[in-house]
């Protein structure tokens, strides 16, 4: 098991448990996926979260939170759910690099459980799939948004909507895209740690996404 796939399998953990608001702990998650306990506690920082405990609350107020969003999160929830289910059967394609890497691995995992057909990002495959499949979106997660742009270029051209979440709307990729989902960034440095929350919210965000979806479909109450 690779070190993106580890991340998943523990965060996968997390989560069904927040979704009964339940705070697992780093024995229970290392007991259920037979992952080390050093790395499962790791995963929290890997994934932007200050340590154990700071991970495990966040999601359970997610899920114990009303269902109803407001602001402009919530209406990137909604246009992002419709964009989606719009294109329901057509390909969704995910790229993300940098902190937020892990965030493929989840989404495919995630996207196949509602039912849609999710694949990585490569040069060229906007092109290419065109005349073989209807693609859905284009979904990008990087912070500065330079790093993407080139994917970002290339869906566009072929007639594909970009869904963007990045760390300003002041970003190369924000200004072409159909959605631009913004999540602040608070990075490290030496003289006042504060964990990278872009990560954590860029997945709560796509959670939310999936729980719309789940919802629309019927897959959960």
């Amino acid at each position: 098991m690779g070190s993106e796939e580890r991340q998943i399998a523990v965060y996968k953990v997390v989560r069904e448990a927040a979704m009964k608001h339940k705070r697992v702990t780093v024995s229970e998650v290392s007991e259920r996926t037979g992952i080390a306990r050093s790395t499962v506690a790791n995963v929290a920082k890997s994934l932007g979260y200050e340590g154990w405990s700071d991970f495990v609350t966040k999601l359970v107020h997610y899920y114990a939170e009303d269902r109803a969003e407001g602001g402009a999160l919530g209406e990137c929830v909604s246009v992002t759910t419709s964009i989606l289910r719009r294109n329901r059967g057509h390909l969704v394609l995910v790229d993300a690099v940098g902190d937020a890497a892990v965030c493929v691995d989840y989404l495919l995992a995630r996207f196949s459980e509602c039912g849609y057909w999710a694949v990585p990002f490569y040069p060229g495959i906007a092109e290419h799939d065109r005349g073989e499949h209807d693609i859905a979106a284009l979904i990008v997660i990087n912070e500065s948004g330079m790093a993407l742009l080139p994917s970002c270029i290339e869906a566009l051209e072929a007639g594909c909507p970009v869904i963007s979440i990045t760390a300003s709307h002041d970003t190369p990729i924000s200004k072409l895209s159909s959605v631009n989902v913004v999540i602040k960034n608070n990075k490290s440095n030496t003289r006042d740690y504060k964990p990278n929350y872009f990560t954590a919210g860029a997945l709560v965000f796509l959670e939310k996404v999936m729980s719309a979806l789940e919802r629309a479909e019927g897959r959960r109450a």
